[in-house]
């Protein structure tokens, strides 16, 4: 490799390893890491990092990882994953037309076929690169704590946030929602159904899914409790499942994750909210839905990295990261229900 002349002392080239030596007003490019001595300014890009201290055995841990909440499947519910680039463009649905295109496909002799589009502005979009990492010091290796339980309590703590985001956007896709009571004095089950119905005539399309808060689930049972009648009886022993089916919907899940709000408290991520919603597994970038989890995959196609650098004679540092980017691609034909039990 050729050497670069710069009147500051600092080189930039394409390729892996670029260490530079002052030599007044040169700077002399290394090819080979090797050469480097004591006093050497180096500069290394991503790459190098990468292959540096990329660990294969810890990020195939994070593929069979599940945390005891299993928190990315809630994730993977409520914002379905759709794999994308770095920089890619999508749909952002704004009339019911996004979600169904009823259309006669008839073709008339001598003519062309109908054509159909997909209706709504198109952004851009760019996935952040988010993780986090801890510093292991060797005097508790082995003793405290392992290598992939560092990498499980790296990846639980990335995915705890990862769902604060994603259900702030379920939330905000209807954001002032219909205040509901669910009381002995109510059915609560037909005051979610009537949003059903409301977001099937927003949309032209039955929702799907649904989500309810531990806060508003347990206020739901205080209600059935005391109704003496068979069908409240039967309600108040349904799973949240069973409840969504009853309604109409594919699945109700229960969100119950907490996360640590100050130093000794905790707070619930999702409480006393009920949203209906559209949702389907195995999407692509601009089919319809409420909300999507777009996600930039690694080398090997999977969501994450992990990185083990050793970092002087005492400290491991264990990294965990992903590219990912949550959006609310359509507030059409979702529906909170903001619950009391007063």
């Amino acid at each position: 490799m050729n050497a670069l002349r710069t009147t500051t002392g600092i080189a930039l080239a394409a390729g892996g390893f670029i260490p530079l030596v002052s030599l007044g007003n040169e700077a002399k490019v290394i090819p080979d890491s090797a050469d480097l001595t004591p006093g050497m300014i180096a500069l290394a890009n991503e790459a190098r990092f990468t292959s540096a201290h990329y660990s294969e055995a810890l990020t195939q841990f994070t593929v069979g990882f599940r945390d005891s909440e299993n928190i990315q499947a809630t994730l993977d519910y409520i914002a379905p994953p759709v794999p994308v680039g770095r920089r890619f463009e999508y749909k952002v649905g704004e009339n019911s037309d996004f979600f169904i295109a009823p259309i006669d496909d008839e073709r008339a002799i001598g003519s062309g076929f109908k054509r159909i589009e997909t209706k709504g502005r198109t952004e851009n979009g760019k996935t952040a690169n988010r993780g986090l990492t801890y510093r292991l010091d060797r005097d508790e290796e082995g003793a405290i704590v392992s290598e992939e339980r560092i990498v499980s309590m790296l990846q639980t703590a990335i995915l705890r946030s990862k769902l604060r985001r994603g259900i702030t956007v379920l939330l905000a896709l209807d954001n002032a929602g219909t205040a509901a009571v669910f009381s002995s004095a109510t059915q609560p089950d037909e005051l979610i159904r009537a949003q059903v119905a409301a977001a099937q005539l927003a949309s032209g399309v039955f929702p799907n899914r649904a989500l309810i808060g531990l806060v508003a689930w347990n206020y739901r049972a205080a209600a059935l409790a005391p109704q003496e009648n068979a069908g409240a009886a039967a309600g108040y022993n349904m799973t949240p499942d069973q409840v969504g089916q009853m309604l109409g919907l594919d699945s109700m899940k229960l969100s119950r994750e907490l996360y640590q709000s100050s130093v000794a408290g905790k707070t619930r991520i999702m409480t006393s909210n009920v949203v209906v919603f559209n949702g389907n597994d195995g999407l692509m970038k601009d089919d319809p839905s409420n909300i999507k989890q777009f996600y930039t995959p690694t080398e090997g196609g999977g969501r994450w990295r992990v990185y083990r650098q050793e970092v002087g004679a005492k400290f491991i540092d264990f990294t965990v990261e992903h590219y990912d980017l949550i959006v609310g691609t359509s507030t059409v034909g979702a529906k909170k229900l903001n619950v009391t039990n007063t």
